[in-house]
Order: structure tokens, then C-alpha cells, then sequence
């Protein structure tokens, strides 16, 4: 009898010491968003936003915006993995008369809930459009190309940030200046070198490489993203 009470008290002892370790080593820290591009979601449009986090292995099940009136996410599915990064894409439908300001994204997986990353409806979005590839020698340390850009605040400046991916097997993320040729006080051709950063091996000298760009105004409001293949050439 006073061996069974001993076995007792010493498995509830145990239980009491292992108790708050478990639930310590079982609670999971939120996965943080570390890339939302672009950032903003125009008015009465659709726009697909591209949401990296750390993980390849992780799944989004779904995505949520709050506050939410006016805003619907009509898509989820994951796009092309970056080291140890993973890429989705968040499509998302804002009515015409959706209110202006800061909104919070969340995705949702089976291990929990991202921490919130913020992205805004804002009061005007620069437009970019006629992506073209001037130059895109393999020997050569850029890639040259131009694109027609507006902007009805007028306040793209004379050297938008030219933000870029490009995707030869893994996918490489980087910024540049734009220079900008002004038809007038809104529109404007942007030229600007983008740093050829294929990795080493991953292609061929001469080949095929996937190009992602936007482009921010002298506000920091991001533009769209244009794509296009990039042909290298000896």
C-alpha cells in the first residue's frame, strides 16, 4: 500500500516538473511574412500579391485581410521556391469603394497563423507597362532594359527604385535606380541595369531566365509587376 501511494506521488511529481517544460518546447513561435509585393492594393482591381516566408516545406491553407470590408482573397497557391524560401501568391479583389488606409495580411496554416504583415489601399498607384529587354549579353555583368511608367500624382521622380526577381533555377531578389526620360509631368520611360545575378551553374552561358519587376514612386507607393523571359546571348 505505501508502495503504490510512493509510485503516486512521484509519477504526479513528474508529471508537475515535466509539465510546463512540455508545454514550453510544444508552443511554436508565429512564422513571420518577410516579403509582400507589392505592397498596395488599388481600388477596384484585382491584384495578386507575392508573399514570401521563411520554409519551403510549409502550406498556406488560406490568407486573410482585416479589416475586411471591401476586400475579398479569391485565390491562394504557391509559386516558385527561393533557397529557403517560400513564395505564394495571394490574389485579392478590392471594390471600387473600398475605404483607403493600412490593412494587416495573415496567412493560415495547419501549424497556426503568421504574424500580420501591413499592405494599404491607397489614394493613387503608379502604372508600368511595355517591359522591353534592351540587352542581355551572358558575358555582361547587366541587363539593360526599359519600361513606359505613370503616375497621376505626377511624383515618380527622376530615379524610381526599380525592385526585380529573377529566377534562373533559384530566384534572386535585388533593387535598382531607375533613370527616368519624362514624355510629360505624368508619364515617362524608365531605363534602368539590372545586375545579372544568375547563379553560378544553375544555367547555361547562354539560356533562359524569368524576370519580375515594379517599381516605386518618389511616395513609396510600388507599382505592378511586369514579367518577362530574359534570352541571354554570347
Amino acid at each position: 500500500m505505501f508502495a503504490g501511494r510512493w509510485l503516486m506521488v512521484a509519477g504526479f511529481t513528474c508529471l508537475v516538473c515535466l509539465g510546463p517544460g512540455a508545454h514550453v518546447s510544444e508552443a511554436q513561435q508565429p512564422v513571420a511574412i518577410e516579403t509582400v509585393f507589392p505592397a498596395q492594393l488599388p481600388r477596384g482591381q484585382s491584384t495578386v500579391l507575392n508573399v514570401a516566408f521563411p520554409g519551403r516545406d510549409l502550406i498556406v491553407q488560406a490568407a486573410e485581410i482585416s479589416p475586411s470590408a471591401g476586400v475579398t482573397v479569391s485565390g491562394v497557391k504557391r509559386a516558385v521556391d527561393s533557397q529557403n524560401v517560400a513564395w505564394w501568391e495571394v490574389t485579392v479583389d478590392v471594390a471600387k469603394d473600398a475605404a483607403l488606409g493600412n490593412r494587416s495580411l495573415v496567412l493560415v496554416m495547419p501549424m497556426g497563423r503568421t504574424r500580420p504583415a501591413r499592405i494599404t489601399i491607397p489614394s493613387h498607384v503608379p502604372s508600368i507597362s511595355d517591359l522591353r529587354i534592351l540587352s542581355a549579353q551572358s558575358n555582361q555583368p547587366t541587363i539593360e532594359l526599359q519600361f513606359a511608367a505613370a503616375d497621376e500624382s505626377g511624383d515618380l521622380g527622376d530615379l524610381p527604385y526599380v525592385w526585380f526577381t529573377i529566377g534562373c533555377g533559384e530566384s534572386v531578389e535585388g533593387v535598382v535606380k531607375g533613370k527616368v526620360t519624362a514624355r510629360d509631368a505624368r508619364t515617362g520611360v524608365v531605363h534602368a541595369s539590372v545586375p545579372n545575378k544568375r547563379t553560378p551553374g544553375s544555367a547555361p552561358a547562354t539560356g533562359k531566365c524569368d524576370l519580375r519587376l515594379r517599381a516605386t514612386d518618389a511616395g513609396g507607393i510600388e507599382s505592378n509587376t511586369l514579367k518577362t523571359t530574359v534570352e541571354f546571348r554570347n
